[in-house]
Parts: C-alpha cells; sequence; structure tokens
C-alpha cells in the first residue's frame, strides 16, 4: 500500500498545469517521404535494474550501437487500500546502478498496459503531462544526456485506439515545446489499422504468434505471421525495425498454458511440455527481407531486442552485424 501511494505521490509532485490539446494532430509523414534521419544501431534494455557488465559493454563498442531505447516504467492499475479505487500509477521502476556508455543516445520507452489505457479515458491530456515529467525528471536524475527522442509502448486495440491517440497527441504537443520527438511501437496486427498522430514508430518484430496456443511453433518469430499482416507498400509514418536476439521455454500441461521458463528448463511430471523457442539467424534476415521488400528500409536503422548478453551470444558477431545492416 505504501508502495502505491508513493508512486501517486510521485506523478502528482511532477504534475504542473495540465496543458489541452486537439483530438487530432496533422498528418505523419509517410515512410517514402525524403525526411533524412541520423542512422543508428540501436538496441533495446527491458530490465528493472539498468545495470551493464563488461560484456555488454564490450558488446556495445563492438557493434557500434550508439541508442538504447531504455525502459524507465510502466503504467498499470492498482488498487488503492485506502480510497477502494483503482488507480493509473508507475510500477517497476528501472533503477540505475552503471552510468549511461559514453556516446550512446537514450531514449525513453514507457509501456502502458490496455487496462491503465482505459481509466485514462477522459483525462488523456493530465496523463500526459504527468508520463512526460516523470519521464524527463529520471533521465534529467540519472544523467542520461540530451534526450532528443521519448517513446510510448502499448499495444492499444480497436477499442482503445480512440483514447491512445489523443493520449499521443497530448505527449507529442507537450514534447515538440522542447524539441523532442515522439515515437511509438507498431505491432503487426496495427499496421491496418489507422496511425497514430507521432513522429516516427518502431514495429516489432518479435513476439509475432500466440504464446499460449499449444499448436503455435515459435511465438517469437514465424514469418508466416509477419506475412499475414506485412502487404503493404507503405505505412503512415517512418518505421524503424525490432528484431529478436533471445530465446525462451513455452511450459504446457496437457496442451493448456503453464508459463514462461527458461530454454534450460526440463518436464518434470507426466503430461508437461516445453516448448523451446529461439529464431535462428536465418528465419531472422528472412523475416528482415520480406518486410523491407514491402515497407521499406528503415528510416534510422535496425533495434535488437534486447541487450542481454547470455541471449546476444547465442548469436555469431557476423550474424548481429547483418542483422543491424542498413
Amino acid at each position: 500500500m505504501k508502495r502505491i501511494i508513493t508512486n501517486v505521490l510521485i506523478l502528482l509532485a511532477v504534475a504542473a498545469i495540465v496543458v489541452g490539446c486537439a483530438h487530432k494532430s496533422e498528418s505523419p509523414s509517410a515512410q517514402g517521404d525524403d525526411v533524412a534521419y541520423a542512422k543508428h544501431n540501436s538496441v533495446y534494455y527491458w530490465k528493472t535494474t539498468f545495470a551493464l557488465d563488461s560484456t555488454e559493454q564490450t558488446f556495445l563498442q563492438r557493434h557500434q550501437i550508439d541508442r538504447i531505447y531504455l525502459r524507465m516504467f510502466d503504467v498499470a492499475v492498482e488498487h488503492n487500500y485506502n480510497t477502494q479505487a483503482a488507480e493509473v500509477v508507475p510500477i517497476a521502476t528501472t533503477k540505475f546502478i552503471s552510468s549511461i556508455p559514453a556516446g550512446v543516445e537514450i531514449v525513453p520507452v514507457t509501456y502502458i498496459t490496455i487496462e491503465a489505457l482505459r481509466l485514462m479515458r477522459g483525462k488523456e491530456n493530465e496523463y500526459a503531462q504527468l508520463i512526460v515529467e516523470r519521464l524527463l525528471a529520471m533521465c534529467s536524475y540519472n544523467e542520461c544526456g540530451a534526450i532528443e527522442e521519448l517513446q510510448i509502448d502499448c499495444d492499444w486495440t480497436q477499442t482503445t485506439e480512440s483514447s491512445y491517440f489523443i493520449l499521443c497527441d497530448c505527449v507529442k504537443q507537450l514534447l515538440q515545446k522542447r524539441g523532442i520527438a515522439l515515437s511509438v511501437t507498431i505491432r503487426l496486427h496495427q499496421l491496418c489499422g489507422e496511425v497514430p498522430p507521432v513522429d516516427r514508430g518502431v514495429l516489432m518484430l518479435y513476439n509475432t504468434g500466440t504464446l499460449k496456443k499449444y499448436e503455435t511453433r515459435n511465438s517469437i518469430l514465424d514469418i508466416k505471421d509477419v506475412k499475414i499482416y506485412v502487404k503493404f507498400m507503405q505505412y503512415g509514418l517512418p518505421l524503424d525495425y525490432a528484431y529478436p536476439a533471445f530465446g525462451w521455454g513455452v511450459k504446457f500441461m496437457k496442451e493448456e498454458f503453464v508459463s514462461i521458463v527458461s530454454e534450460q528448463d526440463t518436464v518434470s511430471q507426466a503430461g508437461e511440455y516445453i516448448r523451446k523457442e529461439r529464431p535462428t539467424y536465418a528465419e531472422i534476415v528472412a523475416v528482415k527481407k520480406y518486410v523491407e521488400s514491402h515497407l521499406g528500409k528503415p528510416a534510422s536503422g535496425n533495434i535488437l531486442y534486447h541487450l542481454d548478453y547470455s541471449q546476444l551470444n547465442n548469436y555469431t558477431d557476423d550474424e548481429i552485424n547483418q542483422i543491424l545492416a542498413y
């Protein structure tokens, strides 16, 4: 309970006068527009503690990775036991142990749950202010350097699209005053829908299949899943592409999903089955070739998900370089 109250107070403390915003912004530029973007090799960092070991530091240098999309906190719904009400609060805030590597740009990212998005309805401008101020305050406090881009990660749906787009538009207007761009993650199923009012997008080419379905071959990446959605030659945003460089096990009991486990886990009882999932290099580059042939080259570069050397060392240096190449 104390943590929930503290999180709420942190949000309130950074809130300033809420700035109103329009529901629609100007149409964003398309992937094919002649907009020059600086080229980057990039990686996501998706842990609750920012602590780089020597192998990860070396990995960044060896592959000339100069941009990290760093998850800062999630925005979720928790129950306030004092008021007996559900509240939108920041959770799982990243703790910084390591300093930001020299020459590396940080893009702060916040993940917003669908439940939180639904509860924001009608107060999108207020929450936009809180999210922006908290992200920038964390960047300043942890000496993340000059922030040129902020990213929102949300698997919005048709029923939450209107509220999400209002939130994005409010965030974009707040960032424009600071000279900061706004990007969002784009899931495959969202390619066929309306385009969010932001500056750019990252197409998430991982977790493409149905994780909990027993018949799924590989939920992390399967080109058959990609081909269902990537059918168009143009999307209404400049896009970069994020590719998976990780694996896991998916445990089932009598064909019913149980949990995600380590690749090294083994079955312990009758009826148990663990589906091992790790995209091969050949599978990743096949998807990369297909996506680029339909949506074009990335606007500024490719992104690896994510910076964890215990996962990345399953791929050779040359394979990593070819995935990042553009």
